[in-house]
């Protein structure tokens, strides 16, 4: 039996994501106006409920919660009980005692249909009524008290609160549950079930009485997922090596004569019960909880298999169709206050991106991108504080999108945008990602390549917003460049008479790869790219320079031939310095020389700390 004390697991609460919340806003008006079912009569408490009462939860196995409508009303658990009454028997007992004294085939019968497998002397499963009360017998104790209190202990650990029994339910329950009294009295006289007969059953009829709300039946459907392991409390509610065991029997018995159709139509591991309420497991990812009392023609809640199948098909939950679970599709995310693009920019816009960087963010995906990667994304997109006002989703890494998933992306797109939030997408539009992003309705005017494309636009979309782009042509004096910061006016003048100035159109090699390095360059107008030749055809950028920014300084210090070509982007006009002309001013105005030598360091020291600070972006935790 497992160890029952608290595991430590990353847990996010109160974080609300609106895609989802919208989502299942708009999914439980439309089920709520279905008036079909009706309230069971044969129990006669239940017969007293709300028709109109409605509740939808999902909870995921990091500890979110997304719920709408009747979600804490309270109501008895009913057969819900069942699949955990028998892992807590597993746990007793072991799975071959349990079989031995319970089946694990589906029936295709009702769920208090009196049909024994005659075979093996036993009940067919555990969800079907004659098979439940065989497991509620197995629950070991020296009385009927100290065994009630087990199950309920049970049950608070999937749920993370105490539940009470519905006495008025249990009463109800024991004077008319004539049939279940019946089916335990022939399993008793076949051998299925020894006495004490009546206590076996007060226990079963205790059990399905307890009282839980469509919120508790989401967390005991997480906690499955998660591997027993409680997501909101971190306690471990069954052994994990049940797990499998218990969703196994929900998948193939949970829905009664309507299991076969419902693994083939939604595919979730599912387990409903007559007061309405419905689980579905889906491992992994999260857990499903539903409450509304009308039931359909096979007993199980009439909304709640809408919701359910509803689900399935918009989201594309579907256990035998997931890929990866939610934890592994967010690779990780960063602001462009720790991770720039490969822009080199001006001291005036560096020093504006480092105050306003953070209200970059990008989201780095992989894998394949289901409904768990979407929640993800959507959590984070709501907790980011209103001064992020760019967020990128890069879909570089990722193998594919599921079409609901792209359809989800598209939505989160628009309702950021409402918002005052701009997305937008990196991604090849011929790939995977793009085909299925297209078919979505995705806008490619706003899809970006690559991420270091959408982060340079992002960046020159802020530093327009806060005003720290010059207007018109940007252009940079001497003193203004970055290798030529401290030195005073005199020696400025000394060095501009070493200066050639050079105006060169769009498209010109200021320097080639395997070039001698024999010249210094300051860029003072217009942009340059440095980038390598892959040998195919294709370009590879490793940076690109603005007004203000130096170039060719490693010649000053291994003299090395040219590593990369630099080419103008646009018109530009540049100052180049000779090293013969540097070395003929280092005996003339030897501070001028010293000085460059300083501020070469000391680019250099900069690119190193913002390389580690990208480098430690890759070991952090995405938030």
């Amino acid at each position: 039996m497992a160890d029952r004390k608290k595991r430590r697991t990353p847990t996010k609460k109160g974080i609300s994501a609106s895609l989802i919340d919208d989502v299942l806003a708009e999914l439980y008006a439309s089920i709520k106006k279905e008036k079909g079912g009706h309230l069971p009569d044969y129990i006669p408490e239940l017969a007293k409920a709300d028709p109109d009462q409605f509740g939808i939860v999902i909870a995921t196995v990091d500890g979110s919660i997304y719920a709408v409508g009747d979600c804490d009303v309270p109501f008895t658990i009913q057969s819900i009980s069942k699949p955990f009454a028998f892992g807590l028997a597993l746990e007793d007992h072991g799975m071959d005692e349990v079989l031995r004294r319970v089946g694990v085939e589906p029936s295709g019968d009702a769920f208090n249909s009196i049909v024994f497998d005659q075979r093996a002397n036993r009940p067919f499963n555990p969800m079907v009524n004659a098979g439940a009360i065989v497991t509620s017998s197995l629950v070991t104790g020296p009385s009927l008290s100290p065994r009630v209190q087990r199950v309920r202990d049970m049950f608070e650990r999937y749920i993370g609160h105490p539940v009470d029994v519905d006495e008025a339910v249990f009463g109800s329950e024991k004077a008319t549950g004539h049939r279940n009294r019946a089916i335990a009295h022939l399993e008793l006289n076949f051998g299925m079930l020894v006495e004490p007969i009546d206590e076996h059953l007060d226990l079963y009829f205790q059990q399905c009485s307890m009282l839980v709300t469509a919120r508790d039946l989401a967390r005991m459907a997480a906690t499955l997922a998660n591997g027993g392991l409680n997501p909101a409390t971190g306690v471990q509610a069954i052994d994990p090596g049940y797990v499998k065991n218990v969703i196994s029997v929900m998948n193939f018995c949970g829905m009664y004569d309507y299991s076969g159709e419902w693994g083939y139509r939604i595919g979730l591991p599912a387990k409903s019960g007559v007061a309405g309420g419905v689980i579905a497991v889906l491992p992994g990812v999260m857990g499903i909880g539903v409450f509304s009392p009308p039931l359909d023609e096979r007993g199980n809640s009439y909304r709640g298999i809408k919701v359910c199948e509803t689900l399935s098909q918009r989201f594309g939950l579907n256990m035998f169709d997931v890929a990866e679970g939610a934890i592994s599709s967010i690779r990780r995310s960063y602001d462009a206050a720790t991770v720039s693009s490969k822009r080199t920019r001006s001291q005036t816009e560096r020093g504006a991106l480092d105050r306003h960087g953070a209200a970059i963010k990008v989201v780095e995906l992989r894998g394949r991108i289901h409904f768990a990667a979407i929640e993800q994304i959507s959590r984070l997109s709501a907790a980011l504080p209103d001064s992020v006002s760019h967020l990128i989703l890069d879909l570089a890494r990722a193998d594919m999108v599921e079409p609901q998933a792209a359809l989800l992306i598209v939505q989160l797109m628009a309702g950021q945008a409402k918002a005052g939030r701009i997305v937008r997408l990196a991604m090849w539009r011929d790939s995977a990602c793009g085909e299925a992003m297209a078919r979505a309705g995705a806008d490619f005017t706003t899809v970006f390549a690559d991420a270091d494309t959408a982060l340079e636009w992002a960046e020159n979309d802020v530093l327009a917003k806060v005003d720290a782009q010059a207007d018109g042509e940007p252009q940079a004096t001497l003193a203004e460049m970055n290798l030529l910061r401290g030195l005073d006016d005199g020696l400025l003048d000394a060095l501009a008479t070493a200066l050639e100035k050079h105006d060169l159109p769009a498209g010109s090699h200021i320097v080639r790869e395997g070039d001698p390095a024999s010249d210094l360059y300051f860029l003072a107008r217009g942009t340059v790219t440095v980038s390598l030749n892959t040998g195919d055809g294709h370009r590879v950028r490793l940076t690109t320079l603005d007004p203000g920014v130096a170039f060719g300084e490693m010649a000053l210090v291994d003299g090395a031939p040219r590593s990369a070509d630099i080419i103008a982007d646009t018109d530009v006009s540049v100052y180049v310095l000779s090293l013969e002309r540097l070395d003929a001013l280092s005996l003339t105005a030897p501070a001028v020389h010293a000085a460059l030598l300083r501020n070469i360091g000391r680019e250099l020291s900069q690119r190193l700390r913002k390389a580690n600070r990208e480098i430690r972006s890759f070991t952090e935790v995405a938030a």
